[in-house]
């Protein structure tokens, strides 16, 4: 009998022991799926890294997504918000329109000549600025632990390259694809309707209250102009020794060449612009003797069109020019 009694005990703390390694496994099985949907969910939350080359061939990483963009060029603010974007802080500007949704933010100066003190107070986890105008800011931005990525665009490929870019960063990346299909979808369309073995000259001048000079090469108005199969006369002309986009004015040259169309661009204040080509280039007599004035094809274009890069509205300011040295068949549109 009390053989019996301890079998049984035995049996009985056997059978316990079990049950235990079984709960034990069981909640182990348990820890391990808990465990498991824990990281799929830290994995969720977890931003990865964004790494690309900026337009000085310089490397920028960001730890994610960024939450706080400082931007310094118009074109880029246009572009962010037309990607439902947002920034923290932007660059004063004159004579270019911003986005609505923009205006109320901190501005930091002109577009060259930035407040940096205030730019690093904003903290911000990406500063986007252009290379002509914000290289100097390099040194104070990598002492800040700021990212600063020196951006280019200039031309319709390089808002294709860049649209892409900000909708990589932004998270945009099907919206940018979709706007830019729309947008070569409408310059195709005003490209179908060109008039072919035509090509109209044209000259297209800066004007700012102090001076007149020549558009060369690599900007905006002058892109348009090509995708408009149009002859640029100031190409050939000597450039500036301060700027390769530019030449210095000369109505002896451009009288020379007799160009069909002549385009303004007025910087800075339209009203001291308006004065400088009443006073520099009408106020002379020879400014009569060419063919364009003579023809009425004299033509101030609009800033917001043509002195920074258009970005998903290059159709709009193509359509725009189109108009005007080809009025026989966009004139009436």
């Amino acid at each position: 009998m009390g053989k019996l009694l301890l079998k049984n005990r035995i049996i009985g703390i056997t059978a316990a022991i079990f049950a235990v390694f079984l709960l034990g496994a069981c909640q182990q099985e348990e820890g391990t799926s808990a465990t498991e949907e824990t990281g799929e969910e830290s994995q969720d939350n977890t931003t990865e890294e964004i790494s690309f080359t900026d337009s000085m061939d310089r490397e920028v990483v960001l730890d994610g997504q960024p939450e706080r963009i400082v931007v310094l060029a118009p074109e880029f603010l246009k572009l962010i918000y037309d990607l439902d974007g947002e920034a923290v802080g932007r660059m004063s500007t004159s004579g270019i329109p911003i986005p609505e949704k923009a205006e109320d933010l901190p501005e930091l100066g002109t577009v060259n000549q930035i407040n940096t003190e205030e730019l690093v107070a904003l903290s911000p986890d990406l500063v986007i600025g252009a290379p002509n105008f914000h290289a100097d800011l390099e040194g104070i931005m990598d002492n800040s632990d700021i990212p600063f990525a020196l951006l280019d665009m200039r031309s319709f490929d390089d808002v294709k390259e860049m649209a892409t870019l900000m909708g990589e960063i932004l998270g945009k990346e099907e919206l940018a694809a979709e706007k830019l299909q729309e947008t070569e979808e409408q310059m195709q369309a005003i490209e179908d309707k060109l008039p072919s073995g035509e090509e109209p000259s044209i000259v297209v001048l800066n004007v700012t209250p102090r001076s007149v000079s020549v558009q060369r090469a690599n900007t905006t108005a002058l892109e348009i102009g090509d995708l408009l199969h149009v002859n640029n006369i100031g190409k050939d002309m000597e450039a500036s020794p301060d700027s390769q986009t530019s030449a210095p004015y000369s109505l002896e040259t451009i009288a020379e060449k007799q160009p069909d169309y002549i385009l303004m661009t007025i910087h800075g204040s339209e009203e001291a612009g308006k004065e400088t080509i009443t006073e520099d280039l009408e106020g002379n007599p020879a400014w009569s003797s060419l063919k364009a004035v003579q023809e009425g094809n004299v033509h101030i274009v609009p800033s917001e069109k043509y002195l920074s890069n258009p970005g998903f509205d290059y159709a709009d300011t193509m359509q725009d020019m189109a108009e005007m040295v080809y009025p026989e068949v966009f004139g009436n549109e």
